[in-house]
């Protein structure tokens, strides 16, 4: 009787060592899925809430011109005169721009940081501002290839066309803005599962491994000139 009862606890003394290593190799088997999973929560997630950022800052920059404030703002840089670094942050310091395509720009950049370094929104991110003569008729797919790092069509800010493109500046004026910028995948195996399995490149849809984000509004100026009644 007491050798079956040592034979039992032998047994069972061995059992216990034999599992011992059972939820290691489960795990094994399930990190990869388990991390793959939590990595592409965070790239996704972070990615979009830049899209939204870099969208809410172009609507924010936009309503300087449909306001006036970058007509009021394009004086003051032509003259030489400093302006708000960020036009919407009252204590923002005062900076000297070279023209007004620069300060635009610097309003779209303010509004994404830190989630775009300054340095890298105003050497990557693309904005193209321009007035179709056609207005809301106007083919804005055509302005793609006129955008180039911190493009803004037009020079005088009252002036009424600029290389046959109505100055953007003007009181009620048909206006497009847009920016867009090449974000990059911090995690290319990810990129790669999710793309293998969807035929639109979802993750990955620009060159050197990145997601395009884009972002545009399209409006018409209020009256905020002199002599200019209504729209």
């Amino acid at each position: 009787m007491i050798l079956k009862m040592r034979l039992l606890a032998l047994s069972r003394a061995a059992w216990v060592r034999s599992n011992r290593g059972a939820a290691a190799i489960e795990f094994a088997f399930v990190a990869p899925i388990f991390f793959a999973l939590m990595l592409g929560i965070i790239e996704i997630g972070v990615m979009m809430f830049a899209q939204f950022a870099l969208q809410n800052s172009v609507m924010d920059a936009a309503r300087l011109i449909r306001t006036g404030q970058a007509h009021s703002a394009a004086l003051l840089i032509q003259d030489k005169v400093a302006v708000p670094q960020c036009a919407t942050d009252n204590g923002s310091e005062q900076a000297s721009f070279a023209n007004e395509g620069q300060w635009f720009k610097q309003q779209i950049c303010c509004g994404v940081s830190p989630l775009i370094a300054d340095t890298t929104c105003k050497s990557d991110v693309v904005v193209t501002v321009a007035a179709p003569s056609t207005g809301f008729a106007g083919d804005f797919n055509a302005l793609t290839a006129s955008g180039t790092a911190g493009t803004y069509f037009g020079g005088n800010p009252d002036d009424t066309a600029t290389a046959g493109v109505a100055a953007q500046n003007a009181a009620c004026q048909i206006v497009m803005v847009r920016a867009s910028y090449n974000w990059p995948i911090w995690f290319p195996g990810l990129a790669m599962l999710l793309n293998s399995n969807n035929s639109n490149d979802y993750l990955v849809n620009a060159p050197n491994g990145t997601h395009l984000l884009t972002a545009t509004a399209a409006f018409r100026s209020e009256p905020f000139t002199n002599g200019v009644s209504g729209c």
